[in-house]
């Protein structure tokens, strides 16, 4: 018996991850103070959460998987609005570390509310088991997609 393209399940996962941007997205638009895309939010998340190490371009393009020319533009529209700044380092002109601003600290607080409120919702009747054995088949997925995991 084939299996339905509805019922397999990379298309399950597109369409939570269609409904997941969706809610991001009228969340980002309620919010008039911080109104950031759902890649900004995480952005300044990674930032804020290793502000005391040195991360360059190069890391958000490992963290997020993205291309050299995406996290470009992305970078440069954070810092044109605010939300970033590109500070030389020491040991080496070429790079520059990347800062978040205090206006992005603030912004950000009520973005984590958003993702946190998004999570709750994701797993809303799932027992901590549940959660346990989802995150692993997640990693799972993701490894034999050739994505190497470290959460």
């Amino acid at each position: 018996m084939e299996l339905k393209p509805s019922g397999t399940i990379g298309y399950q996962i597109r369409l939570i991850h269609n409904k997941i941007h969706k809610r991001m997205e009228t969340k980002r638009k309620e919010n008039e103070k911080a109104p950031l895309t759902e890649m900004q939010r995480w952005m300044l998340r990674y930032l804020s959460e290793n502000r005391e190490k040195e991360i360059c371009q190069r890391d958000i393009e490992t963290e997020f998987h993205i291309s050299r020319a995406t996290a470009s533009n992305m970078l440069s529209v954070m810092e044109r609005r605010g939300l970033i700044e590109r500070q030389s380092v020491e040991h080496d002109a070429r790079l520059k570390r990347l800062v978040i601003t205090e206006n992005a600290l603030g912004m950000l607080q009520q973005a984590n509310q958003d993702i946190a409120a998004t999570e709750q919702l994701l797993v809303a009747g799932m027992t901590p088991e549940e959660i346990a054995c989802l995150r692993k088949c997640l990693r799972i997925m993701l490894k034999n997609l050739g994505e190497d995991t470290d959460w």
